[in-house]
């Protein structure tokens, strides 16, 4: 992530002195929270929809479960639709004893095995792409394909001793949470949701709870290598989804198309999208991954 270049103005903010579509959907499930146990601590998941299909939904790093739920409404209609949080945030425990998109991949192997699921698509963002192609390389048979939206599935570069400590400082002690989400609020540069302020507010409660910041900061700097030598094994039907103004990218179409070319697949290139799309235009994004299971 290029927090130095495009993120040093919220340092010296911080320093210095869905539900709203919830209303406009009709949805006749209660969406109440499950819990599924491994051998470390309980992961939290909602489950919407019935059907063949199956959708597992990852968020990227201090998000929630919740972000997903204008698309996971959506998606019910097509199928089962589980939305999990990451171990260590949302309602999931912080026992664990790491945190990275290989545990977080393992997990959810774990999850699909105990419950015998198929015909699953996994829907993932950020650090969680890299966990999606572990995932679908180690289960080709269940996984029939994978959505990736804002990904990171590789580390380009070493993270330098400056920035680590610099990362270390802003999410750390008392002002950690208002720090990420000032970050994250940066992250919609175009067209932020209509509940952009109701999401950041229970983003930093739920970042104030013990332990919910050490998980945070495990995942920034857990590396994606494990992953990352998948990426040979993952090929297949795929669909990666990358916003043009997503500021975590120095090119987010190059990007895109190294994905494409590695992995196989089609791209999506929003204009004016960030690091969300998912959330920025949900009705667009649901359109676009459907023809991954839709017969022409």
């Amino acid at each position: 992530m290029k927090f130095v270049t495009h993120y040093f103005p919220y340092i010296f903010a911080i320093f210095s002195p869905m539900f709203l579509f919830a209303e406009s959907i009709h949805f006749t499930q209660k969406i109440e929270t499950s819990f599924f146990q491994t051998k470390e601590g309980k992961l939290a998941y909602t489950k919407l929809g019935f059907g063949n299909k199956k959708f597992i939904l990852l968020p990227g790093i201090g998000d929630r479960k919740e972000s997903y739920l204008p698309l996971a409404m959506l998606l019910a209609k097509e199928g089962t639709v589980y939305s999990f949080d990451l171990r260590g945030l949302g309602e999931s425990d912080t026992s664990f004893t790491s945190y990275g998109p290989k545990e977080t991949a393992l997990d959810t192997i774990s999850f699909i095995q105990e419950n015998r699921l198929e015909n699953i698509y996994i829907i993932a963002n950020s650090m969680t792409a890299a966990s999606a192609v572990y995932i679908q390389s180690h289960e080709r048979k269940r996984v029939l394909g994978l959505i990736l939206s804002g990904p990171f599935v590789r580390d380009k570069e070493p993270m330098s001793f400056g920035l680590k400590s610099m990362l270390q400082i802003m999410f750390r002690g008392p002002w950690g949470p208002s720090a990420w989400v000032k970050f994250y609020e940066s992250l919609f540069p175009i067209q932020p949701p209509n509940d952009l302020e109701e999401r950041k507010d229970k983003l930093k409660e739920n970042l104030k709870e013990e332990g919910r910041m050490f998980a945070l900061r495990s995942m920034l700097f857990a590396p994606k290598t494990e992953c990352e030598v998948e990426l040979s094994n993952a090929k297949g039907n795929h669909i990666i989804i990358m916003g043009l103004k997503d500021p975590d990218f120095p090119s987010p179409e190059e990007e895109a198309l190294w994905i494409r070319d590695t992995i196989g697949g089609k791209v999506y290139l929003y204009e004016n999208g960030g690091h969300y799309p998912f959330v920025e235009e949900p009705n667009r994004f649901f359109r676009d991954i459907q023809t991954l299971w839709q017969k022409k």
